[in-house]
């Protein structure tokens, strides 16, 4: 500690205690981690290292920077990168090695002129050549010989200096050429690809672990080009100092390549700066005022820029569409806070020790105010943006670097988030990469709006759509088409009639009913488990339902998104009617409402005798759904007045089991309800006297046993506090206008 005191370096012991704490705090209970990452970096090492050997044995001349279609192999553009970035620290060592000969051979010209100057101050008649014919002592002959030999070896010298020069001026344009390669793979392609996968997970909070990955690489790329530049632009400064100390007419051939190689790697420097300024963690594109909101800003090349430069706070500031064009045209707009403002809007960037990247976590910005809307629009159609900036100051010179975000809808009231979602996707899937503004077609082909459908429920509920679910969206969304009959590739979707026009079975908007839909099934992770297990139909419409169902077994049932009903499910069923035929049901469709109070639809699905196979998995009810029940299945004489303030007024659970309990006669005999079925063209209801509607069979014999109090309880509580539970079985229960 004194030792470190005397040498004034207080503050660099304070910095390497602390990290000699965190590595004990992170691995002195785990080892093993510690041993897995070293193992990881010696493979890394070795894999570049091998990399680099078949770079260079297979391309011998390094220069050839697009020399990658002989290969025999397909070569991914990973691999091109990967092969440019070996290929470049091939090129900047050449260039190293070049500048350590020009060194040594400066060092060895000023030796030979100390004994040039040496041997004519002892002889300072061999200043000039001898005179040719002239007759010279012997000393004199001798002395002139050594002078011949001290000029021909200056001259070697400065002639090989000067083919030095040349040679690393030639590396130095290999280096630009790479680097230029480099950045139209890395920033021109890959990271632009980053980004506009970025836009298909606005409706995920985190980056997936791929997506992570995936920067992560690029991060790797853009510091093997900045350690490529900064190398380069160095050498580019030592060679330009010898050419202005050591003047010669071969300098004056040099130095101005050299003046415009600098430039360009100024002008790569800067553009990799700017270019690698990446908003990592997307702010949300819903943003309701006074809401918190979080957003994070990375630089890609931190890590080594922070050695080089002061890394400075980040600051967030809301545009409206024509600030962001403004900003696209290259200029500045005045006043950066005429859209609004941002709370909590400046931080500072950081290390993060696991992303091992330089950044800021923006964590509690919220919109104080915005602009208001004018004239016709609507505030879930109007746009706007975050735009992050910082300044970085390399050798005395400042940058700005500046990112804008994915377009932002600013709400005041939740009830706005479907149309603003709408607007949010269609700009996400449909907009060009190169737009002004927020530009977008006012229409898309119906196969791109089906990739968007299919990949927003997949990112929200975790499994896709299937063709008949297509199919379905697709007449509803193109009109009364035959999506099997019509070629649908040249279909378009207009905006109007995806967000505005409503639609006469919903009774409101495509989007907006789809939205619900998908709402529903990423709020109820038991509706999420069962959709991913196949054991939900989904999108279809009644009549094939119908159609599917009188194809199956006896018993079978499916699970269906109601049309009408909003944010409801339809379940469906075969049974045999008093005919002797078999007939399809469909029960009022269970709403968001009964889902808030019910603990579980398997387990309510598991009590119903009816329910025996679920399609389309064509396997029984107990195999499908028991691995989603939390506790065993209820006895139905449990189910009292107790059970229903427990489940609350409005749980669905005991109306299902009261229909359970109408429908079928006793559990053993297995015997069907009498209840006749109303013709689809006069439906009627059953009346709230459910006695006089259905002949009941023997109950003594089955569920209630010997005591039917039971049964009258549930009837009452049907006919009293649970009236909306009791539509289920009565004037709605077979109601075509709400499937």
């Amino acid at each position: 500690l004194e030792t470190i005191l005397t040498q004034d370096s207080l503050l660099q012991w304070s910095r390497m205690t602390k990290y000699i704490d965190d590595f004990s705090n992170r691995f002195q209970n785990n080892p093993i981690n510690l041993l897995e990452i070293v193992v990881e970096c010696l493979e890394t090492e070795t894999r570049l290292c091998q990399e680099a050997m078949m770079t260079l044995q297979r391309n011998g001349n390094s220069s050839d920077w697009n020399d990658n279609n002989n290969s025999t192999n397909i070569c991914s553009t990973a691999e091109d990168i990967r092969r440019i970035c070996s290929q470049l620290q091939l090129v900047t060592i050449e260039a190293e090695n070049d500048w350590k000969n020009i060194q040594q051979l400066g060092e060895n010209l000023n030796i030979l002129s100390y004994h040039w100057n040496k041997f004519l101050a002892e002889y300072p008649d061999c200043r000039y050549p001898p005179t040719a014919g002239a007759k010279y002592a012997p000393n004199m002959i001798a002395a002139y010989k050594q002078r011949q030999k001290l000029w021909n070896d200056m001259l070697e010298n400065i002639k090989c200096r000067r083919e030095s020069e040349l040679t690393i001026t030639e590396n130095f344009t290999k280096i630009v050429d790479g680097v230029k390669l480099l950045h139209s793979k890395i920033l021109a392609d890959q990271l632009l690809e980053w980004k506009q996968r970025q836009k298909t997970l606005c409706g995920i909070e985190n980056l997936t672990v791929k997506h992570c990955e995936e920067l992560k690489q690029i991060q790797l790329w853009c510091e093997s080009s900045l350690d490529a530049i900064w190398r380069s632009k160095v050498l580019v400064e030592q060679v330009h100092a010898v050419c202005d100390k050591n003047l010669s007419p071969n300098d004056e051939r040099v130095k101005p390549r050299l003046d415009i190689i600098f430039q360009e790697l100024e002008n790569l420097l800067c553009e990799l700066v700017k270019e690698t300024f990446v908003i990592m963690k997307q702010p949300p594109q819903i943003i309701k005022v006074e809401t918190k909101f979080a957003a994070s800003v990375c630089s890609l090349i931190g890590t080594k820029l922070n050695a080089l430069s002061g890394l400075t706070d980040v600051k967030a500031h809301i545009l409206s569409e024509s600030q962001v064009r403004t900003i696209q045209s290259g200029n500045f707009p005045p006043d950066l806070e005429a859209s609004g403002k941002i709370l909590n809007s400046c931080k500072p960037m950081q290390f993060d020790s696991q992303t091992r990247m330089w950044k800021v976590d923006l964590t509690n910005m919220k919109i104080g105010r915005r602009a208001s809307t004018k004239g016709e629009e609507m505030v879930t159609e109007l746009k706007f943006a975050i735009l992050f900036t910082s300044e970085f100051t390399i050798q005395n010179k400042k940058i700005l670097v500046q990112d804008i975000s994915l377009p932002t809808v600013v709400i005041v009231n939740t009830n706005q988030t479907a149309n603003a979602m709408g607007t949010i996707v269609w700009d996400n899937y449909f907009s060009s990469p190169n737009r002004e503004g927020f530009e977008v077609p006012k229409e898309a082909k119906w196969p791109n709006v089906a990739h968007m459908l299919n990949t927003e429920f997949q990112n929200r509920v975790g499994s896709g759509l299937s063709d008949e679910n297509m199919q379905f969206l697709a007449s509803k969304l193109l009109g009364d088409i035959n999506p099997m009959k019509v070629d649908l590739s040249c279909a378009s979707v207009s905006w109007q009639k995806f967000i505005k026009t409503s639609n006469t079975e919903f009774n409101q908007p495509f989007w907006r009913w789809f939205y619900t839909i998908m709402d529903l099934m990423q709020s109820n992770l038991e509706l999420k488990a069962i959709w991913c297990e196949r054991c939900f139909v989904g999108f279809i419409t009644k009549e094939r339902a119908k159609e599917i169902l009188l194809g199956c077994e006896l018993g079978t049932f499916l699970l269906r998104f109601s049309s009408r009903k909003p944010k409801a499910i339809s379940i469906c069923y075969t049974r045999i009617d008093d005919m002797g035929q078999k007939v399809v049901e469909f029960p009022q469709p269970l709403d968001e409402k009964n889902f808030t109070a019910l603990k579980t639809l398997s387990e309510c699905l598991i009590d119903i005798p009816q329910f025996v196979y679920i399609y389309p998995r064509g396997i029984t009810k107990e195999e499908a759904f028991r691995s989603h029940i939390n506790r065993g299945v209820k006895p139905i004489k449990q189910v009292t007045d107790t059970t229903c303030k427990e489940n609350g007024e409005n749980s669905i659970y005991v109306p299902l089991l009261t229909w359970k309990l109408i429908l079928n006669g006793g559990s053993n005999s297995g015997s069907l309800s009498t209840c006749t079925t109303p013709a689809p063209e006069t439906p009627q209801s059953m009346t709230p006297a459910i006695e006089n509607e259905c002949e009941m069979p023997d109950l003594s014999a089955s569920y209630l046993g010997d005591n039917i109090t039971d049964e009258l309880d549930i009837r009452e509580n049907l006919q009293g506090d649970f009236s909306d539970q009791a539509s289920f079985l009565g004037q709605a229960s077979y109601d075509n206008s709400v499937m």
